[in-house]
Protein backbone atom coordinates (compact mmCIF):
# COMPACT_ATOMS: atom_id res chain seq x y z
CA UNK A 1 0.00 0.00 0.00
CA UNK A 2 1.23 3.69 -0.65
CA UNK A 3 2.43 5.79 2.17
CA UNK A 4 1.77 8.92 1.87
CA UNK A 5 3.37 11.50 3.89
CA UNK A 6 1.62 14.75 5.27
CA UNK A 7 3.48 17.80 6.77
CA UNK A 8 1.33 19.91 9.35
CA UNK A 9 2.20 23.96 8.71
CA UNK A 10 2.90 25.98 12.32
CA UNK A 11 3.70 29.05 11.07
CA UNK A 12 6.63 28.84 8.43
CA UNK A 13 7.89 25.38 9.62
CA UNK A 14 8.94 24.50 5.94
CA UNK A 15 12.03 26.20 5.42
CA UNK A 16 14.36 23.70 5.08
CA UNK A 17 14.49 19.39 5.26
CA UNK A 18 16.36 20.36 8.39
CA UNK A 19 13.48 21.76 10.15
CA UNK A 20 11.17 19.32 8.12
CA UNK A 21 13.36 16.48 9.75
CA UNK A 22 13.44 18.18 13.35
CA UNK A 23 9.66 18.40 13.27
CA UNK A 24 9.36 14.72 12.03
CA UNK A 25 11.55 13.67 15.29
CA UNK A 26 9.32 15.71 17.76
CA UNK A 27 11.44 18.55 17.93
CA UNK A 28 9.63 22.08 18.52
CA UNK A 29 11.26 24.21 15.58
CA UNK A 30 8.64 26.44 14.84
CA UNK A 31 10.48 29.93 14.31
CA UNK A 32 9.70 32.78 17.51
CA UNK A 33 7.35 34.96 16.52
CA UNK A 34 8.23 38.73 16.10
CA UNK A 35 7.74 41.12 19.70
CA UNK A 36 4.95 43.32 19.32
CA UNK A 37 5.61 46.53 18.87
CA UNK A 38 3.92 49.70 21.43
CA UNK A 39 1.13 50.73 19.09
CA UNK A 40 -1.29 54.20 18.64
CA UNK A 41 -4.70 51.81 18.57
CA UNK A 42 -6.89 53.86 16.53
CA UNK A 43 -9.63 51.20 17.40
CA UNK A 44 -11.48 49.63 20.12
CA UNK A 45 -12.24 45.98 20.40
CA UNK A 46 -14.80 44.93 23.16
CA UNK A 47 -15.96 41.83 23.72
CA UNK A 48 -19.94 41.37 23.97
CA UNK A 49 -20.56 37.43 24.74
CA UNK A 50 -18.05 34.73 24.81
CA UNK A 51 -19.81 30.78 25.21
CA UNK A 52 -18.36 27.53 24.91
CA UNK A 53 -18.68 25.13 21.74
CA UNK A 54 -16.30 22.67 21.71
CA UNK A 55 -13.19 21.14 23.41
CA UNK A 56 -9.81 22.89 24.30
CA UNK A 57 -7.64 21.43 21.13
CA UNK A 58 -4.29 21.47 19.66
CA UNK A 59 -4.87 20.35 16.21
CA UNK A 60 -6.80 23.70 14.98
CA UNK A 61 -4.44 25.44 13.36
CA UNK A 62 -4.72 23.65 10.44
CA UNK A 63 -7.72 22.63 10.65
CA UNK A 64 -10.51 24.71 7.82
CA UNK A 65 -13.35 24.32 10.59
CA UNK A 66 -14.02 28.45 10.18
CA UNK A 67 -17.57 29.11 11.78
CA UNK A 68 -20.18 29.61 9.04
CA UNK A 69 -23.41 33.00 9.49
CA UNK A 70 -26.32 32.26 8.16
CA UNK A 71 -29.44 34.98 8.95
CA UNK A 72 -29.09 35.04 12.88
CA UNK A 73 -27.12 31.87 13.42
CA UNK A 74 -23.93 30.99 13.74
CA UNK A 75 -22.39 27.25 12.89
CA UNK A 76 -19.77 25.77 14.67
CA UNK A 77 -17.56 22.83 13.91
CA UNK A 78 -14.76 21.29 17.01
CA UNK A 79 -11.90 18.87 15.99
CA UNK A 80 -14.09 16.38 18.71
CA UNK A 81 -16.51 16.22 16.48
CA UNK A 82 -19.04 18.31 18.22
CA UNK A 83 -21.59 20.86 16.16
CA UNK A 84 -23.34 23.78 17.57
CA UNK A 85 -25.99 26.78 16.46
CA UNK A 86 -25.32 29.66 18.03
CA UNK A 87 -27.31 32.78 17.80
CA UNK A 88 -25.40 35.52 17.12
CA UNK A 89 -27.23 38.47 18.71
CA UNK A 90 -26.65 36.81 22.90
CA UNK A 91 -25.01 33.57 21.75
CA UNK A 92 -27.85 31.13 23.16
CA UNK A 93 -26.87 27.82 21.99
CA UNK A 94 -30.30 26.71 19.65
CA UNK A 95 -29.25 22.75 19.46
CA UNK A 96 -25.78 20.23 20.08
CA UNK A 97 -24.67 17.25 17.76
CA UNK A 98 -21.91 15.55 18.71
CA UNK A 99 -20.61 13.20 16.01
CA UNK A 100 -18.93 9.44 16.49
CA UNK A 101 -15.94 11.02 14.93
CA UNK A 102 -13.89 14.06 15.08
CA UNK A 103 -14.27 17.07 12.46
CA UNK A 104 -11.27 18.07 10.05
CA UNK A 105 -13.22 20.35 8.19
CA UNK A 106 -16.36 22.62 7.61
CA UNK A 107 -19.47 23.72 8.32
CA UNK A 108 -20.56 24.13 4.63
CA UNK A 109 -23.93 25.56 5.58
CA UNK A 110 -26.59 25.32 2.21
CA UNK A 111 -29.33 24.55 0.67
CA UNK A 112 -30.68 23.71 4.62
CA UNK A 113 -27.97 20.84 5.02
CA UNK A 114 -24.64 21.03 6.90
CA UNK A 115 -21.67 19.25 5.41
CA UNK A 116 -18.39 18.61 7.55
CA UNK A 117 -15.33 16.08 6.71
CA UNK A 118 -14.22 13.75 9.37
CA UNK A 119 -11.10 12.51 10.81
CA UNK A 120 -12.44 8.79 10.39
CA UNK A 121 -12.72 9.52 6.32
CA UNK A 122 -16.05 10.36 5.74
CA UNK A 123 -18.84 13.08 4.60
CA UNK A 124 -21.25 13.95 6.78
CA UNK A 125 -24.42 15.89 6.13
CA UNK A 126 -26.63 16.85 9.22
CA UNK A 127 -30.10 18.95 8.91
CA UNK A 128 -29.55 22.93 9.68
CA UNK A 129 -32.70 23.29 10.86
CA UNK A 130 -31.77 20.75 13.98
CA UNK A 131 -28.60 19.11 13.45
CA UNK A 132 -29.61 15.53 13.24
CA UNK A 133 -27.41 13.83 10.90
CA UNK A 134 -28.80 12.50 7.93
CA UNK A 135 -25.81 10.33 6.42
CA UNK A 136 -22.33 9.76 6.79
CA UNK A 137 -20.50 8.46 3.72
CA UNK A 138 -16.82 6.99 3.42
CA UNK A 139 -14.43 8.42 1.02
CA UNK A 140 -10.81 7.67 -0.12
CA UNK A 141 -8.90 10.20 2.44
CA UNK A 142 -9.51 12.81 4.62
CA UNK A 143 -11.38 15.99 3.71
CA UNK A 144 -9.41 18.64 4.86
CA UNK A 145 -11.17 21.27 3.35
CA UNK A 146 -14.87 22.15 3.52
CA UNK A 147 -17.02 20.76 0.88
CA UNK A 148 -18.61 22.97 -1.35
CA UNK A 149 -23.20 22.13 -2.02
CA UNK A 150 -25.07 23.65 -5.01
CA UNK A 151 -28.09 21.80 -6.73
CA UNK A 152 -28.20 19.75 -3.60
CA UNK A 153 -24.75 18.07 -4.64
CA UNK A 154 -22.45 17.79 -2.07
CA UNK A 155 -18.72 18.02 -3.73
CA UNK A 156 -15.77 16.91 -1.88
CA UNK A 157 -12.01 16.47 -2.58
CA UNK A 158 -10.36 14.32 -0.53
CA UNK A 159 -6.35 14.42 0.47
CA UNK A 160 -5.17 12.08 -1.91
CA UNK A 161 -6.78 13.81 -4.88
CA UNK A 162 -9.69 12.52 -5.53
CA UNK A 163 -13.27 14.34 -6.02
CA UNK A 164 -16.61 13.21 -4.66
CA UNK A 165 -20.02 13.87 -5.98
CA UNK A 166 -23.45 13.09 -3.59
CA UNK A 167 -26.97 13.38 -3.54
CA UNK A 168 -27.19 15.30 -0.95
CA UNK A 169 -31.04 14.46 -0.02
CA UNK A 170 -30.39 10.82 -0.30
CA UNK A 171 -26.68 10.16 -0.33
CA UNK A 172 -26.45 8.77 -2.95
CA UNK A 173 -22.91 8.91 -4.71
CA UNK A 174 -23.16 10.42 -8.33
CA UNK A 175 -19.36 10.86 -9.79
CA UNK A 176 -15.93 10.25 -8.34
CA UNK A 177 -12.87 12.05 -10.33
CA UNK A 178 -9.54 10.84 -9.49
CA UNK A 179 -6.21 13.41 -10.00
CA UNK A 180 -4.47 12.32 -7.72
CA UNK A 181 -1.18 13.52 -5.88
CA UNK A 182 2.45 13.43 -4.74
CA UNK A 183 3.63 11.31 -2.09
CA UNK A 184 4.53 14.63 -0.41
CA UNK A 185 1.55 16.78 0.27
CA UNK A 186 0.54 19.75 2.74
CA UNK A 187 -1.72 18.88 5.68
CA UNK A 188 -3.64 21.73 3.99
CA UNK A 189 -6.08 22.33 1.16
CA UNK A 190 -8.24 24.19 -0.69
CA UNK A 191 -12.02 24.37 -1.33
CA UNK A 192 -13.90 23.12 -4.63
CA UNK A 193 -15.68 26.46 -6.14
CA UNK A 194 -19.06 25.99 -7.79
CA UNK A 195 -19.63 28.07 -11.02
CA UNK A 196 -22.94 27.60 -13.13
CA UNK A 197 -21.56 23.90 -14.32
CA UNK A 198 -18.47 23.45 -13.21
CA UNK A 199 -16.56 22.64 -10.09
CA UNK A 200 -13.33 24.30 -9.85
CA UNK A 201 -10.75 22.40 -7.89
CA UNK A 202 -6.54 23.04 -7.07
CA UNK A 203 -4.60 20.09 -6.80
CA UNK A 204 -1.26 19.42 -4.67
CA UNK A 205 0.65 19.33 -7.42
CA UNK A 206 0.13 22.80 -8.49
CA UNK A 207 -3.04 22.27 -11.46
CA UNK A 208 -6.11 23.60 -11.24
CA UNK A 209 -9.06 21.39 -13.12
CA UNK A 210 -12.44 22.22 -13.92
CA UNK A 211 -14.85 19.34 -13.52
CA UNK A 212 -18.26 19.06 -15.68
CA UNK A 213 -21.00 19.54 -12.17
CA UNK A 214 -23.26 16.91 -13.75
CA UNK A 215 -20.66 14.23 -14.28
CA UNK A 216 -17.11 15.01 -13.19
CA UNK A 217 -15.74 14.93 -16.76
CA UNK A 218 -12.70 17.55 -16.68
CA UNK A 219 -13.32 20.04 -19.24
CA UNK A 220 -9.96 21.71 -18.85
CA UNK A 221 -6.86 22.03 -16.61
CA UNK A 222 -4.46 24.37 -15.90
CA UNK A 223 -1.16 24.50 -13.90
CA UNK A 224 -0.67 27.04 -11.58
CA UNK A 225 2.66 26.39 -10.51
CA UNK A 226 5.49 23.89 -11.09
CA UNK A 227 7.29 21.57 -8.92
CA UNK A 228 11.36 22.56 -9.04
CA UNK A 229 13.97 21.47 -6.96
CA UNK A 230 16.07 18.40 -5.45
CA UNK A 231 14.08 17.47 -2.25
CA UNK A 232 10.24 16.58 -2.09
CA UNK A 233 10.06 19.47 0.07
CA UNK A 234 11.09 21.86 -2.02
CA UNK A 235 9.48 20.47 -4.84
CA UNK A 236 5.62 21.12 -3.05
CA UNK A 237 3.68 23.45 -4.51
CA UNK A 238 -0.03 22.65 -3.41
CA UNK A 239 -3.17 24.83 -4.18
CA UNK A 240 -4.26 25.19 -0.78
CA UNK A 241 -5.96 28.55 -0.86
CA UNK A 242 -9.89 28.42 -2.42
CA UNK A 243 -9.68 29.93 -5.76
CA UNK A 244 -10.67 33.03 -5.96
CA UNK A 245 -13.77 33.66 -8.79
CA UNK A 246 -14.75 36.95 -10.50
CA UNK A 247 -15.35 38.22 -13.60
CA UNK A 248 -14.65 35.16 -15.40
CA UNK A 249 -11.19 35.40 -13.52
CA UNK A 250 -9.44 33.19 -11.07
CA UNK A 251 -7.27 34.30 -8.61
CA UNK A 252 -5.20 31.71 -7.01
CA UNK A 253 -2.26 30.99 -4.61
CA UNK A 254 -0.05 28.00 -4.47
CA UNK A 255 2.89 26.95 -1.46
CA UNK A 256 6.23 28.23 -2.57
CA UNK A 257 5.19 29.01 -5.99
CA UNK A 258 2.94 31.73 -7.88
CA UNK A 259 0.12 33.84 -7.18
CA UNK A 260 -1.82 35.09 -10.24
CA UNK A 261 -5.15 36.30 -11.97
CA UNK A 262 -6.01 33.42 -14.46
CA UNK A 263 -8.87 34.53 -17.70
CA UNK A 264 -11.48 31.94 -17.35
CA UNK A 265 -12.26 32.88 -21.18
CA UNK A 266 -8.71 31.73 -22.59
CA UNK A 267 -7.22 30.18 -19.81
CA UNK A 268 -4.03 32.48 -20.20
CA UNK A 269 -2.71 34.28 -16.99
CA UNK A 270 -3.39 38.07 -16.58
CA UNK A 271 -0.51 38.44 -14.06
CA UNK A 272 1.67 35.76 -12.08
CA UNK A 273 4.19 36.13 -9.48
CA UNK A 274 6.38 34.52 -7.14
CA UNK A 275 5.03 33.75 -3.85
CA UNK A 276 4.13 30.99 -1.02
CA UNK A 277 0.46 31.14 0.56
CA UNK A 278 -1.55 28.20 1.91
CA UNK A 279 -3.85 29.81 3.36
CA UNK A 280 -7.43 31.86 2.21
CA UNK A 281 -6.99 35.14 0.02
CA UNK A 282 -9.97 37.75 0.02
CA UNK A 283 -10.39 39.96 -3.04
CA UNK A 284 -12.32 43.65 -2.00
CA UNK A 285 -12.81 45.90 -4.65
CA UNK A 286 -9.67 46.40 -6.64
CA UNK A 287 -7.42 44.76 -4.09
CA UNK A 288 -5.88 41.04 -3.30
CA UNK A 289 -5.21 40.41 0.07
CA UNK A 290 -3.50 37.70 1.95
CA UNK A 291 -1.10 36.10 4.51
CA UNK A 292 1.80 34.47 3.14
CA UNK A 293 3.59 31.29 4.76
CA UNK A 294 5.83 33.71 6.45
CA UNK A 295 3.24 35.41 7.78
CA UNK A 296 3.91 38.82 5.65
CA UNK A 297 0.41 40.67 5.50
CA UNK A 298 -0.17 42.03 1.68
CA UNK A 299 -2.08 44.20 -0.64
CA UNK A 300 -1.47 43.73 -4.10
CA UNK A 301 -3.71 45.14 -7.30
CA UNK A 302 -5.54 42.57 -8.50
CA UNK A 303 -5.38 43.97 -12.13
CA UNK A 304 -2.08 44.29 -12.49
CA UNK A 305 -0.72 41.74 -9.84
CA UNK A 306 1.25 45.52 -8.63
CA UNK A 307 2.56 45.55 -4.81
CA UNK A 308 0.03 48.31 -2.70
CA UNK A 309 1.90 47.41 0.57
CA UNK A 310 3.17 44.41 2.94
CA UNK A 311 3.33 44.48 6.85
CA UNK A 312 5.77 42.81 8.28
CA UNK A 313 5.64 43.43 11.52
CA UNK A 314 3.81 39.59 12.02
CA UNK A 315 5.71 37.94 11.22
CA UNK A 316 6.32 33.95 12.87
CA UNK A 317 3.12 34.50 14.73
CA UNK A 318 0.93 32.08 13.28
CA UNK A 319 -1.51 34.28 11.54
CA UNK A 320 -4.95 33.70 10.13
CA UNK A 321 -6.54 34.43 6.57
CA UNK A 322 -7.24 38.25 6.76
CA UNK A 323 -11.03 39.49 7.10
CA UNK A 324 -12.79 42.89 6.46
CA UNK A 325 -14.45 44.13 9.13
CA UNK A 326 -15.74 47.68 8.04
CA UNK A 327 -12.82 49.33 5.79
CA UNK A 328 -10.39 47.37 7.91
CA UNK A 329 -8.92 43.89 7.56
CA UNK A 330 -8.33 41.73 10.82
CA UNK A 331 -5.62 39.14 11.52
CA UNK A 332 -5.73 36.49 14.28
CA UNK A 333 -2.46 35.17 15.61
CA UNK A 334 -1.10 31.55 17.21
CA UNK A 335 -0.13 33.71 20.78
CA UNK A 336 -3.98 34.80 20.68
CA UNK A 337 -4.32 38.11 19.25
CA UNK A 338 -6.54 39.91 17.14
CA UNK A 339 -4.92 42.92 14.81
CA UNK A 340 -6.58 45.30 12.80
CA UNK A 341 -4.76 46.28 9.67
CA UNK A 342 -5.49 49.41 8.07
CA UNK A 343 -6.63 48.13 4.60
CA UNK A 344 -5.52 51.24 2.26
CA UNK A 345 -1.54 51.40 4.28
CA UNK A 346 -1.67 48.34 6.20
CA UNK A 347 -0.95 50.13 9.17
CA UNK A 348 -1.06 48.23 12.04
CA UNK A 349 -4.37 50.45 13.90
CA UNK A 350 -4.98 47.92 17.22
CA UNK A 351 -5.19 44.79 18.78
CA UNK A 352 -7.04 42.47 21.45
CA UNK A 353 -5.79 39.55 22.98
CA UNK A 354 -8.17 36.44 23.23
CA UNK A 355 -8.40 33.62 25.88
CA UNK A 356 -7.02 31.18 23.95
CA UNK A 357 -5.20 30.71 20.69
CA UNK A 358 -6.63 32.20 17.28
CA UNK A 359 -6.11 29.41 14.48
CA UNK A 360 -9.31 30.11 12.45
CA UNK A 361 -9.87 33.39 11.03
CA UNK A 362 -12.95 35.72 12.50
CA UNK A 363 -15.80 35.67 10.57
CA UNK A 364 -17.87 38.71 10.48
CA UNK A 365 -21.41 40.72 10.43
CA UNK A 366 -21.39 43.97 10.26
CA UNK A 367 -18.86 45.52 12.93
CA UNK A 368 -18.94 42.61 14.81
CA UNK A 369 -16.03 39.78 14.64
CA UNK A 370 -17.55 35.82 15.50
CA UNK A 371 -13.93 34.20 16.97
CA UNK A 372 -13.09 30.88 17.86
CA UNK A 373 -10.64 30.17 19.79
CA UNK A 374 -8.38 26.79 20.59
CA UNK A 375 -9.72 26.21 24.20
CA UNK A 376 -13.46 26.16 22.35
CA UNK A 377 -14.78 29.43 22.90
CA UNK A 378 -16.84 31.04 20.65
CA UNK A 379 -16.26 35.15 21.40
CA UNK A 380 -17.78 38.21 19.77
CA UNK A 381 -15.79 40.94 19.28
CA UNK A 382 -17.14 44.56 18.21
CA UNK A 383 -15.10 46.83 16.34
CA UNK A 384 -14.93 50.41 16.54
Amino acid sequence: MKIRLFIILIGSLLQGCSQVDDYMLGKDNTPKPKDLKQIDSKVKLSQNWSVPVGKASKTNEYLKIKPVIRGDIIYTADASGLIKAVTIKDGKVQWTTQLKHGIVSGPTVADGFIAVGTNASTLALLNQADGKELWQNKVSGEILSPPAMANQKVIAKTIDGKVYAFDAVNGNQLWTADHGSPSLVLKASSSPIILDNLVLIGFSDGKLDALELQTGRIVWQRSVAYASGASDVERLVDIDSDPIIKDHVAYLGSYQGYIGALSLTDGQFIWRKPGSVYKNMILNDNSLYLTDSNDVVWSIDSHTGTVNWKQTALKARGLTEPVFVGNDLVVGDKTGYLHVIASQTGELLGRSQMSGKVSVSPSVTGRNLYVLTDNGMLNQISVS
